[in-house]
């Protein structure tokens, strides 16, 4: 008897990366590939922006009121780096007329995603701006990053202006910015994910991760290669949760190892996201190399931490490995079916004719959030049929190639996240996100949790 699996949604962490190139590298930087030398671990002089826009021209002097406000309401920025005897400081200035630019509403879509249809069309109008840049030493980092969030939602919405994080590269209302910047933080220690951002791109079956922002914290942007597209949700919770504990003091020991200890969160949310994604088998620890990461195009301005992960095998297999150790193996629900099923073998059929009208796309290329995963069977060791999902990455010829998004039950040759392709004919449903987010098709899902809701 076939066995059936209900989709199982998997979302894109972040857009690709806009065409941003850096303009150069942190001094002293090692060869990518080797061990990531512990010194570099901890910048002891930070450095970030936040930019103002004024969607229309500010009333009075921006600079002048900033900086009166700066030394009456948030006097632990107002001082003065000194050798020795580094205190924090800001520098606040307008940003020259012609230094801004033309803002798109393509890479708005991407970067300023909590702003309203409305509040972009202001956004890319604004001619006016106003930087604020801040100089923190690292014993004064988390104090420093949540005044500075502060004084610079205090200035935007005197002043009606929109925020731009340099580090992140993302835009803000100041309602928002409040939200995510100053309401959770916990005795002290910042939420880190809502104060970086996860990039997630590539062109074929592998991404790559990267953060930006933890250059805020005093520490180096993470970076994952050759995941599979099946498992970015899960590598997403493993490196916000790595980010966290370095912002909470986890160290780098002396042979490149750091010692991941999930258990060992303290930020309240941060911890009760973590233990949501954790199953009962889970062991929460295990150590993982971080080694120098290569460079790509639109790289953050800072050192760069690969983690790499230990044990035998693919890249993917190790992956899945850690995460399996980290949270434990999710099991996916699983319905028996008899073959010939009329209603299913109906959803294939309209599956099979839709799926031809995308198959242009497909091979054009698809661009988060666009992605398409499609229901297919595969032997199982005792000679049956188990069907499970996959997103497809490329269509060749006649066959639909991608990777595995469900853990097999009866496949031990196969896991999750590996290469799998199927012909046409074999495929029972698809699943496809529209370039606006909305999605169509999973018609045998909703068909089989009915079944199961009615037993």
């Amino acid at each position: 008897m076939p066995l059936l699996r209900a989709a199982r949604l998997l979302s894109v962490l972040l857009l690709c990366l806009a065409p941003l190139a850096h303009a150069g590298k942190p001094g002293a930087t090692p060869p990518a590939g080797t061990v990531f030398p512990s010194p570099l671990l901890h910048s002891q002089d930070i450095t970030y922006s936040v930019v103002l826009y004024h969607p229309t021209p500010p009333k009075g002097d921006v600079v002048a009121e900033a900086r009166k406000l700066l030394t009456s309401n948030h006097k632990k920025l107002a001082g003065t780096w000194k050798r020795g005897a580094p205190a924090p400081e800001v520098d606040v200035r307008s940003v020259p007329t012609e230094d801004i630019e033309h803002l798109e509403e393509y890479y708005l879509r991407y970067f300023a995603r909590r702003l309203s249809d409305e509040e972009r069309k202001r956004l890319m109008g604004a001619r006016h701006a106003t930087r604020l840049s801040f100089h923190v030493p690292f014993a004064k980092r988390n104090e420093s990053l949540l005044e500075a969030s502060r004084f610079a939602h205090q200035v935007a919405a005197e002043h009606g202006a929109f925020l731009w994080d340099a580090e992140t590269r993302e835009y803000f209302a100041p309602q928002h910015w409040k939200q995510e910047r100053l309401d959770n933080w916990n005795g002290g220690v910042p939420f880190v994910q809502t104060h970086i951002t996860v990039h997630v791109y590539g062109e074929d079956e592998d991404v790559r991760f990267i953060t930006l922002g933890m250059v805020k914290l005093g520490l180096p942007d993470l970076v994952v290669e050759q995941v599979p597209r099946s498992m970015t949700q899960e590598m997403g919770v493993l490196i916000n949760g790595v980010a966290q504990l370095l912002a909470e003091g986890l160290e780098l020991s002396s042979d490149g190892t750091l010692n991941v200890d999930l258990a060992r969160v303290k930020h309240v949310r941060a911890r009760g996201q973590l233990e949501a994604r954790t199953q009962k088998d889970a062991r929460r620890s295990m150590k993982l190399r971080a080694i120098e990461a290569r460079r790509d195009r639109g790289d953050p301005e800072n050192h760069l931490l690969e983690l790499s992960f230990p044990g035998s095998g693919t890249p993917h297999e190790r992956q899945l490995a850690a995460l399996d150790t980290l949270f434990g193996k999710k099991p996916d629900n699983i319905t028996p079916v008899e073959p010939g099923d009329a209603e299913l073998e109906a959803v294939a059929r309209k599956a099979r004719t839709r799926l031809n009208e995308l198959r242009p796309r497909v091979e054009k290329g698809l661009h988060p959030p666009e992605q398409l995963m499609v229901k297919a069977g595969f032997r199982t060791d005792d000679g049956s049929s188990e069907h499970m999902w996959f997103e497809v990455t490329a269509w060749e010829k006649d066959r639909l190639r991608g990777t595995l998004a469900n853990e097999p039950f009866g496949v031990s040759g196969l896991r999750r996240g590996s290469s799998v392709s199927v012909t046409l004919p074999e495929v029972d449903d698809y699943l496809y996100t529209r370039p606006d987010g909305t999605e169509e098709g999973g018609e045998s899902s909703r068909i089989l949790m009915r079944r199961e809701e009615g037993r």
